[in-house]
C-alpha cells in the first residue's frame, strides 16, 4: 500500500496570522503548503498552481454541505499527496470555520494540528481596515468568532497570534512539537528569517509592508458599537481576560 503524505494543519480564522505561521513553519525544509484547498476558490492557477483535483475537491466539499464524507477525504488525500510531492509532507492552512472538529478527529485521525487565535477585536479591525466586508457576518462576525474560539479552547494545541509577536522562536517550536517534527536551532532561525522578511496581505500573497508594521494595529476602522458588542458578551470577555487581551474599550478606539 502506498504511503500517503503526512498532513499537518493550522486551524484559525482569517486575519489571525495563519499565513505567516504556515509558510514560516514550512520554510526551513521547503515543505509545500496546501493553502485553503477546501475553497471557496479555484487555486489551480498562479500563484498556487495546485493540481486540477483541487477544483474538484472544493466543488465536492461544498456540494455535500462542507462535510468530510469518504469521497471528500479520498479526493483530499489525492490533493495532499500531489501537493506534497517528494517532500512527503504538507502544511494545511485552513482559516475557516467550516471543518467540524468531530468530523476531523474521525475522518482524518492521522493528521496533526494546531489551533491559532487572535485578539478578536484586532482581528475584526483588520478585516474592516482592509475592506474585507464580505468576510464579516451581520453581527460583526461575533457568532463565527465564538464558534471557533470554543474549538480553540477544546484543542490541546492552542496558540495565539500574539505569541508570534512576543516570542516567534517559541511559537514555531510549539507548532513543530504539536506536529511531531524534529528540528534544530538552525531550523528555528530559518523560520524566524521568513517571519522577519515576509508580510502576507492574504494567503500566499505577499506585501511590501514590514512584518512589524501591522496595519490592523496602526489603523482603527471598527464601526461604532462593534467593540461594545464583543466586550459585553460574557463568553468573549472571559476568554479575552484569560488570554491576556485587553477588555478596555479605549484600547480599540
Amino acid at each position: 500500500m502506498a504511503r500517503h503524505a503526512e498532513v499537518c494543519w493550522i486551524f484559525s480564522l482569517a486575519r489571525c496570522g495563519s499565513s505567516v505561521a504556515a509558510y514560516g513553519a514550512a520554510a526551513p525544509w521547503s515543505v509545500p503548503v496546501a493553502d485553503e484547498v477546501f475553497g471557496p476558490w479555484n487555486r489551480t492557477g498562479p500563484p498556487y498552481n495546485y493540481p486540477p483535483e483541487q477544483e474538484e475537491l472544493r466543488k465536492l466539499y461544498w456540494d455535500v454541505g462542507e462535510h468530510l464524507t469518504p469521497e471528500v477525504v479520498d479526493l483530499a488525500t489525492l490533493v495532499f499527496d500531489k501537493i506534497a510531492g517528494a517532500s512527503g509532507r504538507v502544511v494545511m492552512k485552513h482559516p475557516h470555520d467550516s471543518i467540524r472538529p468531530e468530523e476531523f478527529e474521525v475522518a482524518l485521525k492521522d493528521h496533526r494540528h494546531v489551533f491559532l487565535l487572535r485578539n478578536p477585536l484586532l482581528r475584526l479591525n483588520s478585516l474592516y481596515a482592509r475592506g474585507w466586508f464580505k468576510a464579516i457576518s451581520a453581527d460583526h462576525d461575533l457568532h463565527r468568532f465564538k464558534l471557533v474560539a470554543r474549538r480553540w479552547l477544546d484543542s490541546p494545541h492552542r496558540l495565539r497570534y500574539e505569541d508570534l509577536r512576543k516570542d516567534a522562536g517559541g511559537f514555531f517550536r510549539r507548532i513543530w512539537d504539536a506536529w511531531g517534527w524534529r528540528y534544530t536551532d538552525a531550523d528555528v532561525e530559518r523560520a524566524l528569517d521568513y517571519q522577519r522578511s515576509h508580510y502576507h496581505d492574504s494567503s500566499a500573497k505577499l506585501s511590501e509592508e514590514r512584518p512589524d508594521e501591522v496595519v490592523s494595529e496602526k489603523k482603527f476602522a471598527l464601526p461604532e458599537g462593534a467593540a461594545e458588542l464583543y466586550l459585553n458578551d460574557g463568553f468573549v470577555r472571559e476568554l479575552m481576560t484569560e488570554a491576556g487581551w485587553s477588555t478596555d474599550p479605549e484600547a480599540y478606539r
